[in-house]
């Protein structure tokens, strides 16, 4: 009975732990969290089939306790941070891939434009920026003339449109005062004479 109650300390213990380090997904994670994830999983399996309680725990403590304190020193200092956790890797600048950067990242060509695809852009050309992100994850910045009007892109043009409008008209209206003034004047100036 004594062997349920620790299964369940050491599975509450584990669920915490999870919930300290963070909510993110797996495919959102670093490879630092990930391994610690399944340091974890491992640590928690040969505690279940084996005695230790206080052991595990402890153990499952300082795995969470390590990887928090590399994400506060690798937000510290960017040293930590490309040497434990890693950077962006970019494949595409201004419409052209960067061959070498897909050789390092064991990415072809085709596997590449797969993403574009899976993301919605047609074409290579149509990106500005885009890099393979630390957690794998494909990240890009579309060129200006490729990317989505929004509603307020929209609103602004139209009041812009508006603006030139209301102003042209003024000017027109201004125009049309000033010769009917003229018209008018030289009516009166025919009429005197």
């Amino acid at each position: 009975m004594n062997y349920i109650w620790e299964s369940m300390a050491i599975l509450f213990t584990g669920v915490c732990l999870i919930r300290i380090a963070g909510k993110k997904t797996v495919a959102q994670m670093s490879g630092l969290e990930v391994i610690t994830i399944l340091a974890i999983a491992s640590t928690t399996g040969h505690a279940i089939s084996e005695q230790g309680l206080i052991k595990t725990i402890l153990a499952l403590c300082s795995l969470v306790a390590i990887l928090i304190t590399i994400q506060f020193l690798a937000i510290k200092f960017n040293f930590v941070k490309r040497l434990l956790v890693g950077k962006s890797t970019p494949v595409i600048q201004d419409g052209k891939i960067i061959i070498n950067n897909l050789k390092k990242l064991r990415i072809t060509v085709d596997q590449l434009e797969a993403r574009l695809r899976e993301n919605g852009i047609s074409s290579i050309t149509d990106v500005k920026t885009a890099s393979i992100e630390i957690t794998g994850q494909f990240g890009y910045e579309l060129m200006n003339y490729s990317k989505a009007v929004t509603l307020g892109d929209l609103e602004k043009t139209i009041d812009e449109l508006q603006s030139n409008i209301l102003q042209q008209l003024r000017i027109i209206e201004q125009r049309v005062s000033k010769e009917t003034v003229q018209d008018n004047t030289q009516t009166q100036n025919e009429q005197k004479n």
